[in-house]
């Protein structure tokens, strides 16, 4: 079975091997998702600088060497799928946890980030333990973003939340994703799945 979606096809194309795999996440979230420079340096705990300077590198890189950015076939898609998934998990960082000063949660990033998560799992190469591990912490994550704002827009830390408004049925997906994600791997998804599971 194909990945149909072409936003994901380009997210492997950019996972060449001949580019570093920090350069390959930062050249998914600035062309593909989005992202400024400020932001992938937050999400990696670097300077601004050293990510421009990344991403030019990795650009120029392409365009010297002609490396031809095209979607993989299955036997490679195992190969790049680690890239794929950090740079999704940072993605939806972003959006949990916003580095915008005027909107702290960025829902559309969270949303987007899960849509392609999930069309991972659609797929027989790609719908791997930790894929799902990592779509059952987007879940459990997502469903509590209607509870982590006051009335002002500030930040509700997790223990004062109010959980009856936490949205059950995303909930209920995540405890399904994190059956699927329990054979035969761990990792660190699975890690943060299950303490979000437990809270």
């Amino acid at each position: 079975e194909e990945i149909m979606d072409s936003q994901l096809k380009m997210m492997f194309a950019c996972c060449h091997p001949s580019i570093p795999a920090e350069s390959q996440m930062a050249l998914i979230l600035k062309t593909l998702c989005g992202l400024n420079t400020a932001e992938i340096a937050k999400a990696f705990l670097k300077e601004e600088e050293t990510i421009a300077k990344r991403i030019y590198r990795a650009k120029e890189k392409i365009k010297l060497e002609g490396i031809q950015l095209q979607m993989p076939g299955n036997h490679q898609l195992a190969q790049r799928i680690d890239a794929v998934l950090h740079s999704l998990y940072l993605l939806f960082n972003e959006g949990y946890n916003s580095s915008h000063p005027d909107k702290l949660i960025r829902d559309e990033l969270c949303e987007e980030a899960m849509r392609l998560t999930y069309l991972l799992t659609k797929n027989i190469t790609t719908n791997l333990p930790r894929t799902n591990a990592l779509l059952a912490l987007f879940c459990f994550q997502a469903s509590r973003l209607n509870a982590r704002l006051d009335d002002k827009g500030n930040i509700i830390l997790l223990k004062y939340q109010d959980r009856g408004r936490w949205y059950r049925p995303l909930i209920i997906k995540g405890n399904q994703f994190l059956e699927k994600a329990t054979e035969q791997e761990s990792s660190i998804y699975h890690l943060e799945a299950a303490i979000a599971w437990l809270h």
